[in-house]
């Protein structure tokens, strides 16, 4: 018996997506592990945290804690416009929205905020 065609062609659909995603991920790293740490004066605009999705079956009786994603937006001071970085829960519960400081970034990955060191 002989699958359906849109059965294998979804299938590579999926596969052409998926191997893109891949590709998109590793070139940001590179571009970030490439790109020199950045200091500027900032203010964190605003924070927040959302769940998320859980990829596990819905069918199991026992609930996991969900991964949480921490967010915050951040304002340069030199006055470019706002951006958004994803912050470890750590990072992410030491900060507080509308809090002035230096924030070191490497690219678009988000490295410290503290306050301004003289």
């Amino acid at each position: 018996m002989k699958p359906p065609l849109i059965f294998l062609i979804v299938l590579a659909v999926i596969a052409v997506l998926a191997t893109r995603q891949f590709i998109k991920q590793r070139r940001e790293v590179a571009v970030n592990d490439a790109s020199p740490v950045r200091s500027m004066p900032a203010e964190v605009k605003a924070k927040r945290e959302t769940p998320m999705p859980n990829r596990r079956s819905r069918q199991r009786e026992v609930i996991p804690v969900e991964d949480m994603r921490y967010e915050a937006w951040f304002h340069p001071l030199n006055g470019a416009g706002d951006f958004k970085l994803i912050l470890k829960e750590k990072d992410y519960n030491q900060i507080d929205k509308g809090a002035k400081g230096e924030l070191k970034v490497q690219g678009t990955r988000f490295i410290s905020f503290g306050p301004v060191q003289q």
